[in-house]
């Protein structure tokens, strides 16, 4: 799968739509809250679709699965206080 030129640049831009997806797949959340240790940042829906895009186009190293329903409950028990159920309803919609 290739990289549409929106999430292309921001791949290589490197901003905070790719760095909020890359964290989520990575594992490493808690690394958005050095920037405001106050604020939790809570995981969005376009975080989430990033997040898909770039697995799915192998650009981010992940053990985070979120293609199979296993996986995607183990990501929603590890970042449950993060999900809204919006979000929730988002991941677990390809199982229904």
């Amino acid at each position: 799968m290739k990289l549409k030129p929106r999430d292309l640049k921001s791949f290589i831009d490197k901003d905070i739509r790719y760095k909020r997806a890359e964290a989520l797949l990575i594992g490493q959340w808690e690394s958005l809250l050095l920037g405001d240790p106050w604020d939790m940042p809570m995981i969005t829906r376009a975080d989430v679709s990033f997040a898909k895009t770039l697995s799915e186009a192998n650009v981010v190293k992940t053990d985070v699965d979120l293609s199979t329903f296993k996986g995607v409950q183990k990501f929603i028990s590890h970042n449950n206080s993060r999900l809204s159920p919006d979000v929730v309803k988002l991941l677990k919609e390809p199982f229904l």
